[in-house]
């Protein structure tokens, strides 16, 4: 057991990028697609968790069986597609928008957005809105459910 008095070694160790997947080493469109992957799943865990469903309850909702939604509500990722994912966002009424951003350097990491779309909200001219189950893999893209 650990000396209640012994100071506690606070330095940092490591400065990230700011990009996660990059700094584990994924090339610069893995990295992009990963982080779309993850803003999709967090959304979805958010609706999930605000509407209290059971797994039961969420198998019938997505249209799939309940040991995947197990694996979706505990981060399986690599289980599931960008497009399965937006799939299950527009089975839970959320609308997916994937924007694509040009010009970026090629140094500067990709990043993407999630966000749950309000009814009558204001539509930036260069977004271009998708059916739910699409997926555009360009760098410089943004996903917004």
């Amino acid at each position: 057991m650990r000396n209640a008095k012994a100071p506690i070694n606070v330095e940092t160790e490591h400065i990230t990028t700011g990009d996660v997947f990059a700094d584990l080493g994924f090339s610069h469109a893995l990295a992009g697609e990963l982080t779309i992957k993850s803003d999709l799943h967090r959304s979805l865990l958010e609706h999930i968790r605000a509407s209290k469903m059971t797994q039961a309850e969420l198998a019938r909702v997505l249209q799939i069986h309940q040991p995947d939604v197990s694996n979706l509500l505990r981060g399986k990722l690599n289980l599931f597609s960008i497009t399965r994912l937006c799939q299950y966002a527009d089975r839970l009424k959320l609308r997916v928008r994937i924007e694509v951003e040009g010009g970026l350097p090629a140094e500067k990491p990709l990043r993407s957005r999630v966000k749950r779309v309000q009814e009558g909200s204001a539509r930036k001219k260069s977004t271009a809105e998708v059916p739910a189950a699409s997926t555009v893999s360009t760098p410089g893209r943004k996903a917004v459910a």
